[in-house]
């Protein structure tokens, strides 16, 4: 059975309580770990405990490092490992979703050939840019560093993506996906909306939700 993401969390909380309850070298190195895990899953890196968890795996020190990782299971459990930058950019990409997922079931019935492929380049691109921005919150809630200058969908997909340098935020089937959208994108920015189809653009949209869902909160 596949758990959604947030009984998944929850039930490696729960392995922080009980791996909590001794105090070997070997329960220290796995609470933090799992710790660890938990900030990366909702709130991201840059978190002021993670540094807290970084320090305490460093010098072994039991005190500290079952105090924070008592810290974050607490947090997790009173619905404070949110971030509200994070939640507000998932809901505009899913606001911007929506707008082209209506341009693209308005062509559907538009018996003007040059009106609809025109509304569905404009659904290609609104994805394109939920698609985007997307990649940039993955990068930042990963620790992956990118060019901020250079932000394209091929570029941000690039720093997620390096298995030479065992970089894989992203699976190697995803990444061929986001170069199929990527370029559907790019014809729309270009204005080649011939080159465009309705199943192509409606399937991009429902795409990029589903990757916004299973990977960003």
């Amino acid at each position: 059975m596949v758990l959604d993401e947030n009984t998944r969390i929850e039930k490696v909380v729960e392995g922080i309580r009980e791996l909590s309850k001794g105090k070997s070298a070997h329960r220290v190195t796995t609470v933090i770990g799992l710790s660890q895990m938990v900030l990366c899953d909702t709130v991201g890196k840059s978190h002021p405990l993670m540094a807290v968890l970084d320090d305490a795996l460093k010098s072994k020190d039991v005190g500290p490092a079952f105090f924070a990782s008592k810290t974050v299971a607490d947090l997790f459990d009173e619905g404070m490992l949110i971030s509200p930058r994070l939640a507000i950019a998932h809901e505009i990409e899913g606001d911007i979703l929506d707008i082209a997922q209506k341009q693209v079931e308005a062509s559907e019935g538009n018996a003007d050939a040059t009106h609809k492929q025109l509304q569905l380049g404009i659904a290609a691109f609104l994805a394109g840019a939920a698609l985007e921005d997307a990649l940039r919150r993955l990068c930042d809630s990963s620790g992956i560093s990118y060019n901020p200058q250079r932000t394209s969908i091929s570029s941000l997909q690039t720093a997620l993506y390096q298995p030479t340098k065992q970089i894989e935020v992203i699976s190697g089937s995803e990444n061929k996906q986001i170069t199929a959208w990527g370029e559907t994108r790019n014809n729309a920015d270009h204005g080649r909306f011939s080159k465009i189809t309705h199943s192509e653009v409606l399937a991009m949209v429902i795409g990029v939700r589903g990757f916004i869902d299973n990977h960003l909160p």
